[in-house]
């Protein structure tokens, strides 16, 4: 099977030239080029991911910052790059690291592009990209969903279920939809993820 994280990659890439680095995203607050730095960095400067997840830390906060402030000044079409090509010494090189920690991620952040623009349509993926984007939702889906206030259930017809949010709850919460869907609405992309939702 291709290497869907790739693909995704190379289509929000160019995705990201077409639009510019202002152009809206789903992501609350940011536009293409707050995206795209977030992207860059993740691929290819992971000495400064810590700080920017605990930027309250002193070293670490001051060196994410110092990081995102040299990634924020660079030229868009040099930024897209980094971003559709990361460095030799990233993991996002490697595809099977590659495949595990980006297929979700840039499919996500390619739709918070795609589904931000005024003239967005739907897209049918294959089949064995909804079978990689199930297997992330399988693996990722139960943490994603440990603070909804009742029992969730995602259901994709032809791959299963996943179970999260309050065991206890007495009302269950009962989201279908294709495993894209899903991934998206688990993710909080609610009002944007084509899903149908039922109680029992």
């Amino acid at each position: 099977m291709t290497n869907f994280a790739n693909v995704e990659r190379r289509h929000l890439a160019a995705l990201l030239r077409r639009v510019g680095p202002d152009a809206p995203t789903l992501c609350e607050g940011w536009d293409t080029r707050d995206l795209a730095v977030h992207l860059a960095i993740r691929d290819a400067r992971p000495d400064a991911v810590p700080g920017m997840f605990s930027p309250r830390l002193p070293v670490l906060g001051r060196h994410a910052e110092t990081v995102d402030a040299e990634y924020r000044g660079m030229p868009w079409e040099d930024l897209v790059n980094l971003v559709e090509r990361p460095p030799l010494h990233s993991p996002g090189r490697w595809s099977p690291i590659d495949k595990r920690m980006n297929t979700g991620e840039f499919f996500i952040h390619h739709e918070d592009v795609r589904r931000a623009q005024p003239q967005w349509h739907a897209r049918q993926l294959l089949n064995d990209e909804q079978k990689a984007l199930w297997s992330m939702l399988k693996l990722a889906g139960p943490a994603l969903l440990r603070k909804e206030p009742e029992s969730v259930v995602l259901i994709a017809a032809g791959f299963g279920a996943v179970r999260g949010g309050k065991k206890s709850a007495r009302r269950v919460q009962i989201v279908r939809g294709e495993p894209a869907e899903l991934l998206l609405w688990a993710f909080g992309r609610r009002e944007q993820a084509d899903v149908e939702i039922t109680q029992e």
